[in-house]
């Protein structure tokens, strides 16, 4: 148990030397917080098809430690939101008016907001006490992906490659599902 989470910590802390040096690389990148924004939502939809696979492929069962993994994508979540209001510096009002006005940061905002259940009830205490509830509140997470996808699709204006990307790893999420669900391993 303890191998499975030290393995997880490693893999999860690679992103934020990828973050920090593209933090120093400005001259690579025209606009950086944007390039940063968009960096840390990457990484962040990463972990939870990580955290989605770690259930279903045997060798990420073994060495990688579920919770872990989405904590970490919480983790980059909140570190993407960071850089959306460092890009807004911070006034309350702007970043009001794209919620009011922007229909990807109120679907952003709502993966936001499902998480938040998955991150509070992701202890063994909170599992104890919710019982047959808690694996009911973990599903939501197919719901956060769905949305973090329509998100990112709402974002893109010509890159497409990652989409189809993220919509096959979708579909291998949900071919794997029925097939756990049909044969129950």
């Amino acid at each position: 148990m303890i191998r499975k989470a030290s393995i997880t910590l490693l893999l999860a802390q690679l992103p934020i030397f990828l973050l920090i040096f593209l933090f120093f690389s400005f001259e690579v990148v025209v606009n950086p917080i944007s390039y940063l924004i968009n960096a840390s939502g990457h990484v962040s939809i990463i972990f939870l098809f990580i955290t989605l696979f770690s259930s279903r492929i045997i060798f990420l069962k073994k060495f990688l430690d579920r919770r872990i993994l989405g904590l970490t994508s919480f983790f980059y979540l909140i570190i993407h939101i960071l850089f959306y209001y460092f890009d807004n510096n911070f006034i309350l009002s702007y970043m009001i008016d794209d919620l009011i006005n922007l229909s990807f940061i109120q679907i952003g905002y709502f993966a936001f907001i499902l998480f938040l259940p998955l991150v509070f009830s992701s202890n063994l205490k909170a599992k104890i006490i919710l019982g047959n509830l808690w694996s009911s509140i973990h599903k939501i997470i197919y719901l956060i992906v769905a949305l973090s996808l329509i998100h990112y699709y709402q974002v893109i204006k010509a890159d497409f490659i990652y989409m189809y990307f993220y919509l096959l790893l979708s579909l291998f999420v949900l071919v794997k599902s029925s097939n756990i669900q049909k044969h129950g391993s």
